[in-house]
């Protein structure tokens, strides 16, 4: 196996590096000795005048990370092909990002997603979403720095510390410098190389087993393929349901609530062509999703009857498709190079997506509230300094955890990954609550947001405490070298940084690694599918959330028909007259007010006149909490205004 890189490899990764930190300094050039003065909005928000392409690919890419690139192919040596299923979810997820949630907050015209909140609800659901969201981003983009670094180390021998700060360091520069112009044309180039950089290893391994025909025989022999659980339980790891209809609010959570998405769908100009890139991006999606599922068939097929992990050649099965690149590819001149691009890639796309989602929610959600509340103002130009500098500082402490990393150890690194990927169910969960339960209020809001975060910690941690069995197929070692199977412990020296294979530990060969045990009683909630927690997360936070706003007297005064999603006049208007009535009493925003009364009536014009005054007040009162959206409230009073007039 080769166990090194040659001057070819490291010349196609520099190229990958180069090319990133070239997109970020010419936008930073461009914009230094343009006409016109770059302002905070030019640089995190592309001046709002992106074009479809470029944000469809950026989609993509911030869908894409180095642990999917990674981790999806373990997944089908492990467990099968069942998983393959997730990428058909974007078919429910994808209509209902473009004709609900993106055009929603497209038109209220705002930065930050979590501006939002505090329009509809109150300053401290926004600022500690947005709170939750940054903890979130920078530890996610710590992991998705870390995680192929030490795969790559460990199977190639490629510097753990050099990846990280190389890496790191680049993603930060064209991020800061370059703004979202520049984030969103190098997602551009770093898909092509992800896509490329798959399709080159599959077309390869498939070629040296004799074809796609013997790899999805090899598979089928190996119990590999299956598709179609149509079990109800949410405890079993994969079925039908839970990658549909759990995968679906799991994407929500990144199409429908992130600001990493949303920030991308309000750089373009119009609702409609931001409409246009998200459905270009899913095709591209999905083919990502079944290059990644194949290459696990193909890896499957090479060591189908000698696994590498009890074969004690890897000491993870995240390292198989490194493994498999180096033992199988490696000797083909700069395939390896051509690998290591394509992992890198994926995390430069991920992590400059984030970074760039990261600066323009710390800057508009907690910089800035904190300056108006201190009566306190920047300038544009001030305003452009800062964000680079959120850039620089964010892209630090993502450097940072990163190396912080390579302390914790593997079984910490898979409790970060799994707590910290949950706090998207509650921020959809609070999202929704303002968007369509217009009697939840700030409390109830709050508490939602609180409580669930709460739950679904406790229930991640649980499962991780309990050490939750889950079921694997077969493997085999019948075509090892040898008689006897030892696993090397290799432990990443923090002080010296190089591998001790001294602790060796024999085990026994089996057919199976870990049976599966039924759970039963209280203890059963941790063994929940990892599909469903943001389900779980999302029921919590509606539940809490109504039943808080109940015990506190509901919405106070009556709530803006821009900060509520028109869900009666929409879904409602074909039901009985009864069910129609009662529907528009729960979702409607011009009918239920405090208390549930009714705002309007068909035969009292003076009511009529004291509600469309009360919006009005409640309208100045919401732009005086944020006094750069005014400008935003002054077209919705004077429709008041005709409204009563008529």
């Amino acid at each position: 196996m080769a166990s090194t890189f040659s001057v070819l490899d490291y010349c196609l990764f520099v190229a990958v590096l180069l090319v990133s930190a070239v997109v970020g300094l010419y936008y930073f050039l461009k914009e230094k000795f343009g006409k016109k003065e770059m302002t905070s909005d030019d640089l995190l928000m592309g001046g709002r005048e992106m074009s479809v392409f470029p944000v469809a690919m950026s989609l993509v890419a911030s869908y894409m990370s180095a642990i999917t690139v990674l981790g999806v192919p373990t997944e089908m040596y492990v467990y099968g092909t069942e998983y393959y299923l997730v990428g058909f979810s974007g078919l429910l997820t994808y209509p209902a990002t473009c004709f609900v949630f993106l055009p929603f907050f497209h038109g209220l015209g705002l930065t930050s997603a979590y501006q939002y909140l505090e329009l509809r609800f109150n300053r401290w659901t926004r600022c500690l979403a947005s709170f939750v969201f940054v903890i979130e981003m920078i530890l996610y983009m710590a992991v998705v720095l870390y995680a192929p670094a030490l795969a790559l180390n460990q199977v190639t021998g490629l510097s753990l510390w050099g990846s990280i700060v190389s890496v790191g360091v680049v993603v930060t520069f064209y991020t800061s410098l370059g703004g979202l112009r520049a984030v969103l044309w190098t997602d551009t180039f770093q898909t092509f190389v992800v896509v490329g950089g798959l399709i080159g290893i599959i077309v390869m391994g498939c070629n040296r087993l004799g074809g796609m025909g013997e790899v999805w025989r090899i598979s089928q022999e190996g119990q590999r393929i299956q598709f179609f659980d149509f079990d109800f339980s949410p405890f079993k790891r994969c079925t039908f349901w839970g990658l549909i209809v759990g995968s679906f609010i799991g994407q929500l959570t990144i199409y429908g609530s992130s600001q990493t998405m949303l920030q991308r769908y309000m750089s373009i100009s119009s609702v409609r062509k931001s409409q246009i890139a998200l459905f270009v991006s899913l095709p591209t999606t999905i083919l990502l999703i079944t290059l990644v599922c194949i290459a696990g068939l193909v890896i499957y097929a090479t060591y189908h009857a000698c696994d590498p992990l009890i074969d004690g050649k890897i000491i993870s099965r995240d390292q198989l498709l490194p493994y498999y690149v180096m033992e199988a590819l490696g000797e083909i001149p700069g395939v390896p190079g051509i690998f290591v691009a394509c992992i890198f890639s994926a995390s430069l796309s991920s992590i400059s997506s984030c970074l760039n989602a990261v600066s323009i929610t710390v800057l508009e959600d907690l910089v800035k509230p904190a300056m108006e509340y201190f009566d306190k103002t920047m300038t544009t130009k001030t305003e452009a300094r800062l964000a680079k500098l959120l850039g620089i500082f964010s892209g630090g402490l993502v450097i940072a955890f990163a190396f912080l990393c390579t302390i914790l150890g593997s079984t910490v690194l898979q409790i970060m990954i799994s707590v910290f990927g949950l706090a998207g169910g509650p921020l959809l969960g609070v999202i929704v609550m303002g968007m369509f339960f217009p009697c939840v209020n700030g409390a109830g809001a709050l508490a939602g947001l609180v409580i669930s975060t709460g739950v679904m910690f406790w229930i991640v941690i649980g499962s991780f405490v309990y050490d939750v069995p889950m079921p694997v197929l077969p493997f085999s070692t019948d075509g090892c070298a040898g008689d006897e199977r030892t696993v090397s412990y290799v432990y990443n020296a923090f002080t010296t940084h190089i591998m001790d294979l001294s602790h060796v530990v024999e085990i026994p060969v089996t057919s199976t690694l870990a049976p599966w045990i039924e759970w039963s009683g209280f203890k059963q909630i941790y063994s929940i599918s990892f599909l469903w927690y943001p389900t779980v997360a999302l029921c919590v936070a509606l539940v809490v959330g109504i039943l808080v706003s109940c015990l506190t007297g509901w919405t106070k005064k009556p709530t803006s028909p821009r900060f509520v999603y028109p869900t009666a006049a929409k879904f409602c208007c074909c039901l009985p007259y009864k069910a129609r009535r009662g529907c528009d009493r729960l979702f409607a925003y011009n009918v239920l007010a405090a208390g549930g009364e009714e705002l309007l009536t068909d035969d009292d014009e003076e009511e009529e006149i004291h509600s469309s005054n009360s919006m009005k007040k409640c309208s100045r009162e919401t732009a005086k909490l944020l006094p750069s959206d005014k400008n935003r409230m002054d077209s919705f009073e004077a429709e008041l205004d005709d409204n009563t007039a008529v």
